[in-house]
């Protein structure tokens, strides 16, 4: 059974929860006097079942095809967002990550966030090209998304990008691309950071610097 994104199969019911399995069998079109019956549980835990399921799964029933789904979690929340990531199976996964590979030039600036953001979750490293060309883009929300998804991807191929991104003029796309540096254990980027470090007025970028400098030293002490 399918709907939208949301796909079934009750031989894999053991993977499910009693949540999701009184939830499914409310997509199927089953009244709630059935589940009742048919769950062995009273109609108010039947109910409550049903509520969490629709917030948990809304966005993906609501999606006939990837650039809906992209375009769905562009506008949820972030609890939604990692509750649609986390409930994707692998083959929905490789469908949106090749949708975004084939698309991602023509999307709109507030669904390219989404489809970089969803990179970045999925830790998708044959993505890394469309990251780094989103790390200079026009608008610093996509270079924000694109500097916070290689730090999750966390690839020794993003140093000269992360590098890069050091001479952004948004603290925030600064602030990731310190902190993945010192992820990767950068070996080029003592210098720019330590020009940061002493030119920033912002207390929070002194801290990464400080952190990524220390952690460089005591790499090369041992």
């Amino acid at each position: 059974m399918s709907l939208g994104f949301v796909k079934v199969n009750w031989d894999d019911i053991d993977s499910y929860s009693n949540e999701e399995i009184t939830y499914f069998l409310f997509l199927e079109g089953k009244s709630i006097n059935a589940i009742c019956k048919i769950r062995n549980l009273d109609k108010s835990i039947v109910q409550k079942h049903i509520v969490e399921g629709k917030i948990k799964y809304r966005l993906l029933a609501r999606s006939s095809n990837e650039k809906e789904l992209i375009h769905n979690i562009s506008k949820a929340g972030k609890m939604d967002k990692l509750d649609i990531i986390n409930s994707l199976d692998e083959d929905t996964k490789n469908r949106l990550i090749q949708y975004i590979k084939n698309n991602y030039v023509d999307m709109y600036s507030r669904d390219k966030e989404t489809a970089i953001w969803i990179i970045g979750e999925l830790k998708e490293t044959g993505c890394n090209e469309i990251l780094t060309k989103a790390s200079v883009h026009k608008f610093v929300n996509v270079r924000r998304m694109a500097i916070s998804a290689m730090r999750k991807i966390n690839d020794k191929s993003f140093e000269r990008a992360l590098i890069r991104a050091l001479e952004d003029e948004n603290p925030q796309v600064l602030l990731y691309a310190i902190k993945g540096l010192a992820e990767i254990k950068s070996d080029f980027a003592k210098g720019k950071i330590l020009d940061i470090l002493q030119k920033t007025d912002k207390e929070y970028l002194k801290k990464a610097c400080e952190v990524f400098l220390s952690e460089k030293d005591n790499s090369e002490q041992e």
